[in-house]
């Protein structure tokens, strides 16, 4: 009898773990931006139109591979529980 090897959980676990990691950074960095009013602070305009639109891709890239890595484990753990 072979064995088979599925690489769905620790890609699930690594997909999870950098979609998480990615949103977290972002959010910081969106945080230390925040001044006294509560407003982001940019040095100037472009500065401003580039960090978000590169800000938003990439949370956008980590959202996605959050719910990829989450779809992983959930397929992993149907096939683990019914024994497909």
């Amino acid at each position: 009898m072979e064995k088979h090897h599925s690489y769905a959980m620790p890609c699930g676990l690594l997909l999870t773990a950098l979609g998480l990691t990615v949103r977290y950074h972002i959010g910081r960095r969106r945080f230390n931006r925040r001044g006294i009013g509560g407003l982001q602070q940019f040095p100037t305009y472009g500065r401003f139109i580039l960090t978000v639109i590169v800000e938003r891709v990439i949370y956008f890239i980590g959202t996605l591979c959050l719910l990829a890595g989450l779809f992983l484990l959930t397929i992993t753990g149907f096939n683990h529980h019914f024994k497909f």
